[in-house]
This record gives C-alpha cells, structure tokens and sequence, in this order.
C-alpha cells in the first residue's frame, strides 16, 4: 500500500512493492486508492517515489491516468527500479529523476491461462494488443521511435542512469559521489604516532574552530584578526559595548569540520583578515572564508 507524506504546498507519495492487488497488503498499490488519493491532493505539487517490479498492466495504465489528469506538477523519482508496469508510471510524470544505480525495465506483457487452443489464442491476441499499447505509451513519452520500443521489450531491456537518460526515459540522473575523507586537526593528529591511511591532517586555520561562551544568553560582536577573536558584550538595545571586554571568556573546545553557516545566525564580521564568525545557539564557530 503506497504511503503519503503531505506538506502545505507539496505532497510526496511513495509507490514501493507491486502494481494492484497482492497477497501482502502492504506491498500492494491499487489504482483506485491511488487516484482517490491524488483528486484529494489536487493541485499541490506532488513528488512520485518509485520502487516496484511492476504488476498488473491495466492497474498500471489507470495509476498513469491519475498522474496524467492530475492538475498540478508532477515529478517521479526512481528510488530502486520502475519496472515492467511501473515503467510507464514513472514517465507519465512531468519531470523523472533517477539515480545512477536505479533502473527502468520495460519487456512485454505476459500472463496464465487455462484452456484449449482457441483460448490460447485468444490470449496471445489479447498480449499482443497490450504490448503495442505498452509501446506507443513509451514511444510517445520518450521520443524512442516505436519499432525500437518493440525490440527493447522483446528483449527485456533494463536501463541505468545515463542509459535511461540516453534513451528518453528520465530528465535527470543524479550522481552517486565518493564519500568525503574523515579530517582531523594537525593538533589533535600530533598526539598520535600513527594516523590511518585516508585521514586527511588539516591545519586549524583552514577549518572551523568551534569555542564555547559560558554564558549563552549573552550576546556578542566578534571581531577576528591574525591575533585571535575579540568578543563584545551587546547590550539589550543591540549597543555594542566597544570599550568592555566579555566577562566571561570563551575557551576552546576543538575542532569541527562541516558546519552550516546560516546568514541568520552571522552575529558580527569584520577586519581585512577574509575571515568570519558565527553564534549557533551557545557556540561559536569561526571559518576562512
């Protein structure tokens, strides 16, 4: 069963497991609560997050009207695969975005039947049918030409990333990056004889130096220079109080790699050094910047 996670101006619906009815009710995505949920959501911008092998093919074709009629912007998102009839699901949206190790499938439609030659055909016919359905919707939302379409479903043909991308299926693939190296401080990095391999020795005036204030409530103007940082006690009515030095000293804690400089929390900036401090709550944070 999808699940829905809803703001004031944008709704995210999670399509995971298989296309209509299953046996586990969880795993099972119907295309009447689907649509009944999106006329609800309607015309909030609405986020479609994708991972499932597919399923019934015309539970699947009624889930890509939903998202078709649906009046406001629509943008899919393949978390793991969009396969079989999830495939076309996944591009009726007006934006798709996949990672680099997500996958479409397409292949033709397949399913049982119990009976004697007539109804065989029958089927046969009925299978066919569906899959030139199948393939003039993806030929007509990728620009594939449509006898390739056929082929590549024939086939069962899976595509990845920039393979996806290449081939209409998706707009955007987002890339997977190296991790970042773990950092320490040259000072910290000194007390050791041994630093692992892939640790990254920084010197201090390169990162964030993060110093505690004793007393939070008390606010301050920074000012830093090549010989360290000057605090200023701000009174009540944002006077700085130039002449006074803080009361209570702030000491060092250590090193800290990463942090967030918010422009609403930048608490006083000056000199010529390019250098520049911040106050998070009761610590404060100083970087080259």
């Amino acid at each position: 069963m999808f699940t829905i996670k809803e703001s004031e101006d944008k709704a995210t619906i999670y399509v995971y497991g298989t296309i209509g009815d299953h046996w586990k009710e969880d795993k099972a995505n119907r295309a009447k609560d689907f649509a009944a949920a999106l006329d609800d959501l309607t015309p909030k911008a609405l986020d479609i997050r994708i991972d499932s092998p597919g399923g019934d093919a015309f539970e699947g074709f009624a889930i890509a009207s939903a998202i078709q009629r649906y009046e406001g912007k629509t943008h899919a998102y393949v978390d793991g695969m969009a396969a079989s009839a999830a495939s076309y699901i996944a591009i009726m949206a007006d934006k798709v975005t996949m990672n680099d190790f997500s996958a479409f499938m397409i292949h033709n439609a397949s399913g049982i039947v119990i009976g004697n030659r007539d109804d065989m055909r029958e089927t046969a016919d009925l299978l066919e049918s569906l899959d030139n359905s199948i393939a003039r919707t993806i030929a007509s939302r990728t620009g594939m030409g449509l006898e390739d379409v056929k082929d590549a479903m024939s086939a069962e043909t899976w595509y990845f990333g920039d393979e996806a991308k290449n081939a209409g299926l998706c707009d955007e693939v987002i890339k997977t990056e190296k991790r970042g190296k773990a950092k320490i401080s040259r000072e910290f990095a000194d007390r050791f004889k041994n630093i692992p391999e892939g640790v990254e020795v920084i010197d201090e005036a390169d990162e964030s130096s993060e110093l505690t204030v004793n007393n939070p409530s008390q606010k301050y103007m920074i000012t830093l220079n090549d010989s360290g940082i000057t605090f200023y006690p701000v009174s009540g009515d944002g006077t700085v109080e130039h002449t006074q030095e803080p009361t209570q000293e702030p000491t060092q804690e250590g090193i800290e790699d990463g942090i967030s400089h918010s422009p609403s929390t930048m608490c006083g900036i000056e000199g010529t050094g390019a250098k520049g401090a911040v106050l998070l709550g009761n610590k404060i944070y100083r970087k080259e910047i």
